[in-house]
């Protein structure tokens, strides 16, 4: 039999990289290679100890995921790629090619696509065997009795091989069986949303009994079990959505081209400039003692060159496998009685400091209650107070907690909480403090948190969740909830032995505390960063939790009508559509759009996918020049959208409690530094459009109350102006004038008086394209012109704003000197795409640079004016509230009797006390709902 090695090539890429998340490897120019290195040297160790006839790399196609398209959330939970990790997997695809590396990728399929389907056919062959190397367990569906999967281990020579007999002694289910488990237990990683209710064991019970996911819908009678025969019924579409989402496509035109994939010898010449460029002589030294080892040959031009290792110190020491990480040892106190909590708090306030951290039954600070609380005074200080605990964890310990104990908890803990000469630590401390307020404990105090204290270091960082902090600062590996948790989608602590709870909820405030001691240090050995930190974003936390806690009112009835609205129009569009088409079809379903636009009509395909002529809004758009179909199919999924997203949703969102929706405000959500939302996403909803106002008409202010908002106008171009100092610009907004009839008057060299309303709308699309570093290309898209008129009008606004070139070029120079840029308050992000040898990644390196400095001190600046009105509103016990934040844009719910003095504090906090050279405007109305403030 002929072997192939069949390898998740991003899998190993993320694995190489979180290998030395603790210590990665760096270049001579600080950029991150941990991911080049740890991937080479784990390829060149499976093929040494394989010794394939063949092999393969099996990476993610381009474009949307086709599963995707099915299921818009597929994979949404993922966190993006880190930023120092992105230009490595550019490097790492790129050296595939120069090594003669046989690797295969699809548009629009995923490298599992790649491995099933080439798995499915090779077995067809009858003289080979497959290995497929990955840690992904969705990959068990594939084997068979001559395709086998061997899972990765912490070190480089441990793997874990599966056949179907393994697979059914550790899940009890065969293989062909994998895909029906997942459409039933779901899967968290790839967000597949199975049947609400079923977890593992009952999957695998139900996949025991009746074999397959068809037959146990075929047979619910047979189904006993009253509660899981209602789930099964209730989550049917989402059970058999899954089962798609799960199914590995294996039926792709992918050619069994063995001559290519033939096991031969690396083309280490072509690619060792590039190795060298990066430090990683070791990954040289590797290949090249493969190809001598296998081939008889080291390099195909200098056989004799041989790497002094004794000069290679770094890499050298370096062996390829996961650090051992330190795991609990420690035992945590519990504290039952008051006095002995009574003498913690007396050590706490002589020490002046505590980090904490909750438990809790869930999210929602309003309906869910707190299980316990666990403090860390020092790192040998650490102990937990048991709150809302089962009847289970009381019979444990020997306690029985009422609400008598409850209360009297809850009195003694506001010693500590309430004093404001304590200190507060925590990790996301703004979900801990919203159930405070909860049960009426008030924070007081300075905080902490870690989780905004690595953000503040390098906004580009997106690993922020404290098991990753403690892996990275502390090679210390913790306790994960869903190891403690039998069921994370029905169970909670309360459903776990008390000791478990005691060392999950320990860990938090002990690893919490340690990084706060590493983390403290280097905030304060920056000034620029001790200020971003301390004046900005600490206090930012407070205003944030003030916002989130008193939530926003919306009309429910408004937004019941506004959807039965849209329902009638998008019947009404349908009816047209089918009119226009000559037949029905689904408007939702692209295949069948796909069909009428370009076999039925015969319009041109603009764009295609692996699945077909593309149908996107893009397309549309272009389509809708031609023909009036696709601009009806734009407007229908336009109204679609609005109605699903909003105004069938909103009134879900309404909290029973508060009868009020609570957003959740993501203070680390961006790299530049602004707010983000979720849980509704509010930022999101439309500006421009008539519809978007119709969407906000239904925020409304409390009982009695008005809404106010307040706007900087311009605020990137204010700021573009206040940076570079050039005479124009500046000038433009020192007498106020039209900052856009401007533009178009310096590119169309004519009066700012005789500019026509077209000629302003190019000018202002020039002023935004520029400032957000669009080049000439998608210029000429926005104004719908040649490519050489756009590079025409750049060409303009540069001779004419001259300041702003050269300011945009110091921006791009200071970038390649230190690999980061700061903002006007001190902001650091990390762009490594800077360097990069790649024009086109490097040119959006140099827009990313630009557009921080802007977009980032503008976010710094609406921050500090939200921190500086909750300040006054707090000094001057003003009962309005400032409720919402929309970018510029700020929103208030106003108690009628302090109108005048509010909209004072607003204007005042808003526009001075910045130390700028031009004075900032805002724009201030009110009304009586969100839409009348347009």
């Amino acid at each position: 039999m002929k072997k192939i090695l069949l390898i998740d090539g991003f899998g190993f890429i993320f694995k190489s990289y979180y290998a030395f998340i603790n210590r990665p490897l760096t270049n001579s120019k600080g950029e991150n290679t941990s991911a080049i290195f740890g991937f080479y040297k784990t390829l060149i160790s499976i093929l040494n100890k394989e010794k394939p006839d063949y092999y393969l790399v099996a990476l993610e196609g381009k474009g949307e995921c086709f599963r995707n398209k099915i299921y818009p959330e597929y994979k949404a939970n993922r966190s993006p790629a880190p930023e120092d990790l992105k230009p490595q997997i550019v490097k790492i695809i790129d050296l595939l090619g120069k090594l003669d590396i046989p690797h295969v990728s699809i548009d629009g399929y995923e490298a599992d696509d790649v491995i099933g389907t080439i798995s499915e056919k090779l077995v067809k062959e009858g003289n080979k065997e497959a290995i497929i190397y990955s840690s992904d367990k969705d990959l068990r569906q594939l084997v068979t009795d001559r395709v086998y999967l061997c899972h990765p281990g912490r070190m480089t020579d441990e793997y874990k091989m599966f056949n179907s007999k393994k697979i059914i002694e550790e899940m009890g289910i065969a293989p062909e069986q994998v895909i029906d488990y997942l459409a039933l237990a779901g899967d968290s990683s790839d967000n597949i949303p199975g049947v609400n209710g079923i977890g593992p064991k009952t999957a695998i019970n139900l996949l025991k009994e009746m074999n397959s996911l068809e037959n146990i819908y075929s047979n619910l009678n047979k189904i006993f079990n009253k509660k899981l025969k209602e789930k099964l019924i209730e989550y049917k579409e989402n059970a058999f959505l899954s089962q798609k989402l799960a199914k590995i496509n294996t039926g792709m035109d992918i050619i069994l081209n063995w001559d290519e994939w033939e096991n031969k010898s690396l083309n280490i010449d072509k690619a060792k400039p590039y190795l060298e460029d990066d430090n990683l002589k070791t990954v040289i030294q590797a290949i090249e003692d493969y190809n001598r080892n296998n081939f008889g040959n080291t390099s195909l031009f200098d056989k004799n060159k041989i790497l002094d290792k004794d000069k290679d110190v770094q890499n050298k020491e370096i062996i390829f496998k996961e650090k051992e990480l330190s795991k609990l040892t420690k035992e945590y106190k519990i504290i039952l009685k008051k006095e002995d909590l009574l003498k913690k708090i007396k050590t706490i306030q002589k020490k002046g400091h505590i980090c904490f951290d909750l438990e809790t039954t869930g999210f929602d600070f309003l309906s869910n209650k707190i299980i316990s609380f666990s403090f860390a005074i020092d790192e040998e200080d650490v102990f937990i107070v048991p709150l809302n605990i089962s009847l289970d964890q009381q019979n444990e310990l020997d306690i029985k907690i009422d609400d008598e104990y409850i209360n009297d908890i809850i009195d003694t803990l506001k010693l500590i909480f309430e004093d404001e000469k304590i200190l507060k630590i925590g990790h996301n401390l703004k979900f801990d403090i919203k159930f405070l307020k909860s049960i009426d404990i008030v924070t007081n105090g300075e905080f902490f948190d870690t989780m905004l204290a690595e953000y503040c270091i390098d906004s580009s960082r997106n690993i922020l969740n404290m098991d990753d902090l403690a892996y990275k600062y502390l090679s210390y590996k913790t306790i994960h909830y869903k190891d403690v948790v039998a069921d994370p989608k029905k169970d909670t602590l309360q459903d776990v032995p008390i000791k478990k709870l005691i060392d999950y909820s320990g860990e938090d405030a002990d690893i919490t505390f340690q990084l706060y001691k590493i983390l403290n240090k280097k905030i304060n050995n920056d000034n620029k960063l001790k200020t971003l930190f301390y004046n900005i974003e600490m206090p930012m936390l407070k205003v944030l939790i003030d916002m989130e806690y008193y939530g926003v009112s919306i009309d429910n009835i408004y937004l019941n009508n506004l959807s039965k609205q849209l329902e009638k129009e998008l019947a009404d569009i349908t009816e047209r559509l089918m009119d226009m088409a000559g037949e029905e079809f689904n408007p939702n379903s692209p295949k069948q759009v796909g069909e009428i636009l370009f076999n039925k009509l015969k319009l041109p395909v603009i764009k295609k996918t692996k699945t077909g002529a593309s149908t996107d809004v893009d397309v549309l758009k272009k389509l809708s020049y031609i023909h009036p179909l696709a601009s009806l199919l734009l407007e229908y999924r336009t109204l679609s959208k609005i109605k699903s997203t909003y105004s069938d949703s909103l009134p879900l969102m309404v909290n029973p409690v508060s009868g009020k929706i609570h957003t959740t405000y993501l203070q680390t959500g961006t790299q530049t530094g602004r707010l983000s939302s979720k849980d509704p996403n509010l930022q999101n909803i439309p500006v421009k459009t008539e519809l978007g106002r119709k969407i906000r008409v239904a925020f409304i202010p409390s009982k009695g109350n008005i809404l106010a908002s307040a706007d900087y106008s311009q605020i990137e171009l204010f700021l573009l102006a206040e940076f570079t100092k050039d005479p124009n610009l500046f000038d433009a907004f020192k007498n106020k004038e039209d900052v856009h009839a401007k533009t178009a008057s310096l590119i169309f060299d004519k009066k700012t008086g005789d500019v026509t309303k077209d000629e302003r709308s190019i000018g202002k699309t020039i002023n935004f394209s520029i400032l957000y570093g669009q080049g000439a290309l998608r210029l000429s898209e926005n104004l719908e012109i040649s490519r050489k008129e756009a590079a025409n009008f750049i060409s303009i606004y540069f001779t004419k704003y001259a300041g702003v070139k050269k300011y945009m070029e110091e921006i791009k120079d200071k970038c390649r000197q230190t690999g980061y840029v700061e903002t006007y308050w001190g902001r650091k992000r990390s762009i490594l795409e800077i360097f990069d040898k790649n024009k086109m990644r490097q040119a959006n390196g140099e827009r990313i640079a630009v557009n921080t400095i802007f977009q980032g001190s503008a976010a710094d600046l609406i921050k500090i004016s939200m921190n500086r009105i909750y300040k006054r509103f707090k000094e001057e016990n003003i009962k309005s509230k400032l409720i919402m934040q929309v970018h510029d844009e700020l929103i208030f719910d106003i108690v009628p009797a302090e109108k005048d003095r509010v909209l004072e504090i607003i204007k005042d906090s808003m526009e001075n006390g910045f130390n700028f050279n031009l004075q900032l405007q805002t724009s201030i109305k009110t009304g009586k709902n969100w839409g009348e403030l347009y």
